[in-house]
């Protein structure tokens, strides 16, 4: 499950002065997406397609920018989270997970 958030107001102004978004959230609920569909990857590629149509940044809840790396390293963070819950039985997607962690 893939989340986006930004300002509707800002979307929906009638003045075209304050109809930009500056900020776009992208969020993924682990817990509730099977492994298989590769969420995180297809999150990234969401974000980057965003960040070069919107010439923009693709940045963490502190402001600072996220780099091609760090997004390797966070994949590699997530599956070992994966493996965590399919340890558990509460493999991502499954109806345990989705029950335990909606």
């Amino acid at each position: 499950m893939l989340g986006l958030s930004f300002d509707s107001q800002a979307a929906m102004a009638e003045d075209p002065e304050q109809t930009a978004l500056r900020e776009i959230t992208l969020s993924l609920d682990v817990p509730q997406v099977l492994r298989s569909d590769q969420p995180f990857a297809r999150m990234c590629e969401c974000a980057l397609a965003l960040a070069r149509s919107m010439d923009g940044n693709i940045i963490d809840d502190d402001g600072n920018r996220i780099r091609a790396e760090a997004m390797d390293v966070i994949a590699a963070e997530l599956e070992q989270l994966y493996d965590k819950l399919d340890e558990r039985d509460l493999a991502a997607g499954s109806v345990p997970a989705r029950r335990l962690f909606s």
